[in-house]
């Protein structure tokens, strides 16, 4: 420093060195450096120095919390309307935390209500900012208003000269507003960043997850993307979505290439099964794409519980840019619970160009109907207001769209176009149906925004016309001015009955009130013409507005009868009516007499009074008569106002039952009066006596005293004490109501609601005779014993609580078997529960059986609830146990079988819902053995086991030692939306099947079985390897009756549909022997079947090796002749009924040189028999007959006369006796022979003439 100071210290004036003459040069050099070295050495000195306060302001400014609140006050003098910080706690190089920050800029605003930073400022040493949590919590962020940039936009590439690695970024509850406003444009409930790194501008992403509230949407994102050039990306990214406590919807995917070619896939799972992949280019320039959407289910039902379930499959592409797309693609809907909605088909075919969508092609069909539905058009909203043309047309249409048809359109056609403010249209079309006339319709029109102007409308029906005009608005408020004329519409063509020609003429005008009541006019301008050959006409007018209904002399005639109606329907009421009809033809086709009808309604809408004089004569309709009535009626509902009824009437008749007097009479005031009924006849008499009084609240009380009931199936029942009434607004009371059968059955029950929503009811049946029932009974079944319910229940709004119980203390079932035989069935001691309560209900059921077992159940409906009793969802649980332990005492209910032992058990539980309820659990059938006597024909440990693991399947199992072998049975079965279905299978190898006189039988099944809710069908195939067939002859009177005879058969049920697909196949030892033919059966034979059809046959059955013999009709010579040779004998089927096949037989006799037969051709209902001869074609049927039967053949001079038949026996030991027969004109004959020795015999004859021969026998 001393040397500093001397060099800055200046030499004296006019001093020198050595001398004064001398001039030294070099010491200026030495005196000028040390000055200069001082100034660096200030400059040097003043930067450490200043570098040095700098550092220890910057360590104190970010290393302590005292300089970060002095930079942020200094920060916000210098800006002080653009930075605000309401907490500081912490410091910059290390942990921070700020609270209520603000930051205003022109374009932006932020609001951060918490901000928390830890990072390592240590690894800036090592050039890396590592932020290990950040922490924001309640941002808002609004933004405000933007100059418009033209300027494409661009991402810059991100090279950070830092790498930077984050541990956990966190956000809650950030908003996106415009400036001044309340209401949030976007709304982000929570994010977070995990686990991510950022070097070189090469970013892997850990883990990014977002979270919003409206909707319930949760995100994840992973990956990894490099931030320069075209930022290439692979990310992983995931999402679920809540729109409903049980309805998620997830989706998983991937997003992979750069910004020139992006390629996005996702799958959707939850109550949508889709897939979506999609491929983008030039993401931030001329954006376009290609995707693919695959929709492989989609139920509407979950995201709307009051749809129905629907099916919804759809594969839709799509392709172009922001200015031009393109999208088609098909769409298939079904709902397998409504069947009326079909099975629809949509295909479609969309571009968007330059503000132009247009309709090239939509096309909806019904894929079971074939309906047919096309729209084509074009849509411009690249000018306001927005243009449109449209057209489109059907066929096939209908509605239903599958099922029971109520009306179709065969054909129409639609056009529309125009603006959205000015347009007009065009609809034509054909509409039908069972209850609908053919009818053409023609609309046309013009429409605006606000309404539309009917310039035509027309319908084409009835072989008439009915056309229409006027003007109908919507906005602002609806209003309408209409007019409509008929010209010669015929109501017969739709309803024969009602034949006519009608022609008219209505006008409508009015409007709709911002509150929805109508002020209308309606005015019946003409209606005339004829209807079942009666004049008609009709005129008035209708005028309402809000509450107030004015009819202003509405009259109406059909012939001789006459409708009168005037007046108005205020609060004030006066409206008087009269009908005059000499003849009801007039009026109804089946109706028949004479009534007259007339009256008035006056007083108040709360207290109306309305009179009425009835007459009739000899009246019917539809089966009901009456002879007679006639009556007056006078009500009047004012506190005291008269209550009068008398009607009387004569020979009543209805439901099929008749009456000789009716009587209803009334007297009194409406608040107090007395009321009396009588119906005298059969099978039903009834007499009621009562009494009643109508307060001014409007409450009504009453009385019956007495009530008789007589019945000629139900007995005589009578009410035991006064039975009580009461209505008063909501609140109902009645009873208790005790009616007791003369032979003692009966009870009582009760009601009462104290409020909508709140009752109570009782139930005491103290006794139900089953004598009650004995006209319901077939005569071959009787019930004895008695019963008796008792129970109490009350209601609290939708929940039902309470208990009743059913009993049987004392019961039998007697079954008639015939011949004197009868099968009893105790179940006494039987027992029913139900209760109920807010949980829903429960039932337990027990039943015993005497000699045979018990059947136990238990039944519940889990939140069961009175406002909702049968809905489909309604969940049940239940089981049900059964045993017979001895099948024994069941035996006489089957008198063809015997010995019948074995037992049944089950063990079955209920689930599932009303609408698809399920059951699983085990039934077994055990140790079963009986015998059938008539086949000769015993069945042995028949066992039969039936599993139901889940309520969705179950297997079956079984055998039966049968005929020597085994027959068994395996199958499974599911139940499920579309009902129960099973397949089982019956197998069995050469069984026994019958072992008599009459019948053996041996065969092998192999059959398949399917039961299905829509019918049955059953498949395969029956060999029969062995059997023999010897029938008896067919009972005597056993005829077929004549073609031309049809027989009427007894109306059934509509039968369970069945198909049948059989195969029986003849084994080598197979034969018949009966009604003539001897010989062996073979072929096979196809047995078909269709629901609602004739069985039906399709194969061959021959005979090989047979014999015939003539019989029936050829008296004892066919009988007792040789058998002929079958050289052909077919049973033939072509698909042709089963009972009557074609018939092909042919049997014939050779003998030397002749050989004839008989040839039956036809079919077995109708065959036809011939006989010829191939050897001698001359022969008449009378010689082929002769040879037939005798094996005698004609000879050439004589064919007939000769021939004859012998039948001889010996009477004794050497004496033969033998008759003769002749077939021809010869005489009969008895021939008597000796035998002398071995080789003479000695014969006499008698007859129409007598001899004696001798003859020699000579053996060799």
């Amino acid at each position: 420093m001393d040397d500093i100071k001397a060099s800055t210290t200046p030499p004296a004036t006019g001093s020198t060195a050595t001398g004064a003459s001398e001039t030294v040069p070099a010491p200026e050099p030495r005196s000028s450096g040390p000055r200069r070295l001082g100034w660096l050495g200030w400059l040097i000195g003043s930067l450490l120095a200043l570098v040095l306060i700098l550092a220890a302001g910057l360590g104190v400014l970010l290393g302590t919390e005292s300089g970060l609140r002095l930079g942020l006050e200094l920060a916000q003098r210098v800006v002080p309307e653009t930075l605000r910080v309401g907490g500081i706690e912490g410091r910059v190089l290390g942990r921070l935390r700020l609270s209520d920050v603000a930051l205003d800029r022109p374009t932006l605003g932020l609001r951060i209500g918490v901000l928390e930073l830890d990072w390592s400022p240590r690894a800036l040493l090592s050039g890396v900012l590592d932020i290990e949590r950040l922490a924001v919590r309640d941002l808002d962020v609004a933004l405000g208003p933007s100059a418009e940039d033209d300027e494409p936009l661009t991402l810059p590439a991100i090279v950070l000269p830092l790498g930077v690695e984050v541990g956990e970024l966190s956000l809650e509850r950030l908003r996106i507003l415009r400036a001044g406003a309340d209401e949030p444009l976007f709304a982000l409930e929570s994010a977070r960043l995990a686990d991510s790194r950022l070097a070189g501008g090469e970013l892997d992403l850990g883990r990014l997850e977002a979270r919003l509230r409206a909707p319930a949407l949760s995100a994840g994102l992973q990956g990894r993307a490099t931030l320069t050039n075209q930022y290439p990306l692979d990310l992983d990214l995931d999402w679920a979505l809540e729109l409903a406590p049980e309805v998620h919807l997830a989706s998983e995917g991937r997003l992979s290439g750069d910004l020139q070619r992006l390629e996005l896939t996702l799958a959707l799972s939850g109550p949508v099964d889709a897939q979506l992949s999609t491929e983008v280019h030039d993401v931030l320039g001329a954006l376009g794409w290609d995707g693919r959407i695959e929709v492989a289910r989609l139920d509407p039902a979950v995201f709307r519980p009051d749809l129905p379930p629907i099916e919804i499959q759809a594969q839709l592409e799509t392709q172009g840019s922001l200015k031009n797309a393109v999208l088609s693609g098909t769409l298939d809907t079904r709902a397998p619970d409504r069947p009326e909605l079909g099975q629809l088909a949509l295909e479609l075919d969309l571009l968007w160009k330059e503000n132009r969508l247009t309709v090239r092609s939509l096309e909806l069909t019904e894929q079971v109907s074939n309906a047919d539905l096309r729209l084509q058009g074009e849509l411009d909203l690249s000018r306001e207001p927005g243009r449109f043309a449209l057209e489109g047309d059907w066929k096939q249409l209908r509605w239903p769209l599958s099922g029971e048809l109520v009306a179709e359109s065969a054909e129409g056609a639609l056009t529309a176009s125009g603006s959205f403010e000015s347009f007009v249209y065009r609809l034509s079309g054909k509409v039908a149906g069972p209850s609908v006339p053919s009818t053409g319709l023609e609309l046309a029109g013009q429409g605006t925004a606000s309404g539309t102007q009917l310039g035509s409308f027309a319908l084409d029906t009835l072989d008439g016309r009915l056309e229409g005009a006027g003007a109908l608005t919507w906005a602002p408020e609806l209003t309408w001015d209409l007019s409509l004329r008929a010209t010669g519409l015929n109501p017969g063509v739709q309803a024969p009955d009602w034949p006519g020609r009608i022609d008219g003429r209505l006008t409508s005008q009015g409007r709709l009130d911002a509150e929805g009541r109508p002020e209308l006019t309606a005015v019946i301008e003409e209606l005339s013409g004829r209807l079942r050959e009666y004049p008609i006409a009709a005129s008035g007018q209708v005028r309402m507005a809000g509450n107030r209904l004015r009819i202003e002399r509405l009259t109406a005639s059909s012939g001789p009868s006459r409708l009168n109606l005037d007046g108005h329907i205020e609060q004030d009421l006066d409206l008087r009516f009269a009908l005059e009809s000499p003849d009801l033809a007039s009026l109804w086709p089946e109706a028949r007499g004479r009534l007259s009808a007339s009256g008035r309604v006056q007083g108040t809408r709360e207290t109306p009074r309305v009179t009425l004089d009835l007459k009739g004569e000899r009246m019917s309709l539809a089966g009901n008569a009456l002879t007679e009535l006639r009556g007056t009626a006078d009500l009047d509902l004012a506190s005291n106002g008269r209550f009068a009824l008398q009607f009387t009437g004569r020979d009543l008749a209805a439901g099929g039952m008749t009456w000789s007097g009716l009587e209803l009479r009334g007297d009194g005031r409406i608040a107090d009066h007395r009321l009396s009924a009588r119906l005298t006849g059969q099978p039903l008499g009834l007499t009621l006596e009562a009494t009643g009084a109508l307060a001014a609240s409007g409450g009504y009380s009453g009385r019956v005293s007495t009530l008789k009931l007589d019945s000629r199936d139900w007995g005589v029942w009578s009410l035991q004490r006064p039975l009580p009434l009461t209505l008063d607004g909501a609140r109902i009371a009645a009873g208790p109501v005790c009616l007791r059968q003369s032979q003692g059955a009966g009870g009582c029950v009760g009601f009462e609601q104290t409020e909508s929503g709140r009752w109570r009811a009782e139930l005491d049946l103290d006794r139900l005779d089953f004598a009650l029932i004995k006209h319901l009974l077939p005569d071959t079944l009787a019930a004895e014993g008695a019963g008796r319910i008792k129970g109490r229940f009350q209601a609290n709004g939708a929940v039902l609580s309470g208990q009743a119980t059913a009993e049987i203390p004392q019961g039998r079932v007697t079954l008639d078997l015939g011949q004197n035989k009868r099968e009893r069935l105790d179940f006494s001691s039987a027992r029913l529960t139900l209760d109920a309560g807010a949980t829903g209900l429960a039932a337990r059921l027990a039943v015993p059986v005497a000699g045979l077992g018990r059947i136990d159940g238990e039944l519940s409906l889990p939140g069961w609830r009175l406002d909702a009793p049968a809905r489909p969802a309604q969940s049940l649980r239940g089981r049900v146990r059964a045993e017979i332990g001895d099948l024994k005492p069941l035996a006489s209910l089957a008198p063809d079988i015997s010995g019948l032992q074995g037992s049944i058990s089950a063990d079955l539980n209920l689930g599932g819902t009303l609408q698809r309820p399920g059951v699983s659990g085990q039934f077994d059938i055990k140790g079963v053995n009986f015998q059938l006597p008539l086949l000769a024909l015993g069945v042995e440990d028949m066992n039969i086991e039936a599993k139901a693991p889940s309520f969705e399947r179950f297997d079956i199992r079984g055998a039966a030692k049968l005929g020597g072998g085994t027959l068994t049975l395996t199958g499974e079965g599911r139940t499920g939306g579309q009902g129960p279905m099973a397949r089982l299978r019956l197998e069995g190898n050469k069984l026994k099947l019958a072992n008599t006189k009459e019948y053996f039988v041996r065969l092998s099944p192999g059959i398949d079985i399917e039961v299905g809710p829509s019918g049955a069908v059953v498949r395969g195939e029956i060999r029969v390897p062995e059997a023999r067939i010897r029938p008896r002859s067919l009972p005597a009177g056993t005829v077929s009756p004549s073609s031309d005879v049809v027989l009427e058969a007894k109306e059934r049920g509509t039968p369970f549909p069945v198909t049948l697909d059989l195969r029986l196949v003849l084994g080598d030892e197979v034969t018949i022997d009966g009604f003539g033919v001897r010989g062996r059966l073979s072929g096979a034979l196809s047995v078909l079947q269709d629901p609602g059809r004739d069985m039906l046959g399709d194969g061959q059955l021959q005979i090989t090796e047979g014999q015939y013999r003539l019989s029936g009709g050829f008296g004892i010579a066919a009988e007792l002749g040789a058998p002929l040779t079958i050289t052909q004998g077919r049973l033939i089927y072509a698909k042709s009924p089963i009972g009557n096949p074609g018939l092909l037989l042919q049997a014939e006799r050779q003998g030397g040189d002749t050989t004839a037969g008989v040839r039956v051709v036809g079919t077995l209902r109708n065959p036809k028999m011939t006989f010829f001869s191939d050897s001698d074609p001359g022969l008449t049927q009378a010689d082929i007959t002769k040879y037939l039967m005798t094996g005698i053949p004609p000879s050439a001079n004589d064919r007939t006369d000769q021939a004859g038949l012998a039948v001889g026996t010996y009477i004794a030991p050497k004496i033969y006796m033998e008759y003769e027969s002749g077939l021809g004109d010869e005489s009969n004959k008895v021939k008597l022979r000796y035998d002398v020795s071995k080789h003479i015999e000695l014969q006499t004859e008698t007859g129409e003439s007598q001899g004696a021969d001798i003859f020699f026998k000579f053996e060799n």
